[in-house]
């Protein structure tokens, strides 16, 4: 249950462009100024136990008998997740509601 909690605030952190700031509300309660606009993001890429980091690991499986050809096989264990990732510049959050343009 309190990863569900972590999570639920994590969203809201992320919503009001905190980052790893605590603070996403004041002592009496009430909220702080949103901006429209977002500053970190959740990487897809993953670290293995090498350190090495990429989107997806492969090892190669050689065959049990002779004449059978190798294959790849996709790693899914023992993998640790990037995390938070700056980004390179601001950008608009996708559910905050801000009219860019208005066409007439």
């Amino acid at each position: 249950m309190g990863s569900v909690m972590s999570n639920m605030y994590g969203g809201v952190q992320y919503m009001l462009s905190r980052g790893g700031e605590k603070q996403a509300l004041n002592g009496g309660g009430s909220l702080k100024t949103a901006t429209p606009f977002v500053r970190t993001r959740s990487s897809s890429m993953y670290f293995d136990e090498d350190g090495d980091l990429a989107h997806e690991f492969y090892e190669e499986v050689r065959p049990s008998k002779k004449g059978k050809k190798s294959y790849m096989k996709k790693i899914t264990r023992r993998l640790l997740p990037q995390g938070m990732v700056d980004l390179s510049h601001p950008r608009l959050h996708v559910d905050f509601p801000v009219v860019l343009c208005e066409a007439y």
